[in-house]
């Protein structure tokens, strides 16, 4: 995957750290201040959205409610390494979850103690091993219901108690199906339908976001259940995004000058190249310019035509495509089935 050399060194560092830390550091407690978050009962703690401020006198400093909530938090320093080197027991305790649904994947964590094999000895002993690269694409993929059929179907269970509404269903037909990071390596996979997303791949349909929402009937993420279109808050207030509006990309050449944005684009004759390629983003804008750049994929059949039709469009085998609205790292491929001059962008919510 990344740089091996690079990883050693990042290694070497924390190890070195841990060995000071425990002489010098050893186990202390901090005090964190934790905001008030989204799809959390901490939604309530400002009634009509008006946000008095304690500082200023207007109120009360209360914890959790017109403050950020204080969390103690105790800290091994001289066990930093051993820790970072492998999957918590938070994960069995607490779970995992995301938009205010949470579960506890034991299936996972045993499917991953399996594939990266388990800690012995030490403070994590028994824990799944995180200490390569690989180890870490393998478990975000093991722990994520997109890419793990046994954790989506157990994710929307959890949910349907919560919503009582239908829901395991979008994800039962790929129930025992695993995306693994050699999966990824050899084409792009077609995620499972997940409550870490609004939309839905069941049945092989594309995503589109909040179909769950609509078609099952699933509350949204507001205060009352239901979809808003006017945020009554004075934070969202003061930045003007109370109301849903149009506001089409700035012209940061004529606001702000060029910031050498010139230079870096310029070709060998100081002017700005073409674009490559029209982007086809389902969730962009369809047909808009980029100076994309390409990478072959690393597979041997592919590689050499890659190499020529990128040799004919004139292109420099890098991994990155930029436009005005920002830069996406990719790995293109470059094949007969896409007609010349166009790009289709698998994103993240459609596929790895």
């Amino acid at each position: 995957m990344g740089n091996p050399h690079r990883l050693r060194r990042f290694q070497d560092h924390r190890e070195a750290f841990s060995r000071l830390a425990a002489e010098h550091l050893g186990t202390r407690t901090d005090v964190i201040a934790a905001p008030l978050l989204h799809d959390t009962a901490d939604e309530l703690a400002q009634p009509a959205g008006i946000v008095r401020d304690w500082k200023h006198g207007e109120c009360d400093p209360i914890p959790g409610v017109t403050m950020p909530q204080l969390v103690t938090v105790e800290r091994d320093y001289g066990a930093v390494a051993a820790k970072m080197a492998a999957l918590g027991p938070l994960v069995d305790t607490l779970g995992t979850g995301v938009k205010g649904v949470s579960w506890k994947p034991a299936a996972a964590v045993d499917l991953l103690g399996r594939t990266n094999g388990r800690v012995r000895g030490g403070v994590a002993d028994g824990r799944p091993r995180l200490t390569r690269d690989i180890h870490l694409a393998e478990a975000i993929l093991a722990l994520s219901g997109t890419t793990n059929g046994q954790v989506a179907v157990q994710a929307w269970k959890d949910l349907e108690e919560r919503t009582g509404v239908r829901l395991a269903d979008l994800a039962e037909e790929r129930a025992g199906e695993r995306i693994s990071f050699a999966d990824t390596q050899v084409q792009p996979r077609a995620v499972i339908t997940s409550p870490e997303w609004s939309g839905s791949e069941t049945g092989g349909r594309r995503y589109s976001p909040f179909v769950v929402n609509v078609e099952r009937k699933k509350p949204w993420h507001t205060l009352t259940g239901r979809m808003h279109f006017f945020l009554d808050h004075d934070w969202i207030a003061e930045y003007g995004e109370a109301l849903p509006t149009y506001r089409p990309p700035l012209d940061y050449v004529r606001h702000f000058g060029e910031q050498g944005c010139a230079r870096r684009l310029a070709g060998d004759h100081g002017a700005l190249p073409d674009p490559a390629l029209k982007v086809v983003d389902p969730l962009g804008v369809p047909g808009q310019p980029a100076h994309a750049a390409a990478v072959p994929r690393r597979a041997g059949d592919l590689d050499e035509p890659c190499r020529r039709r990128e040799d004919q469009r004139g292109r420099q085998r890098l991994d990155r495509a930029y436009n005005r609205n920002g830069v996406v790292a990719c790995r293109a491929v470059v094949t007969h089935r896409m007609p010349e001059g166009r790009c289709s962008c698998i994103t993240r919510r459609t596929g790895i």
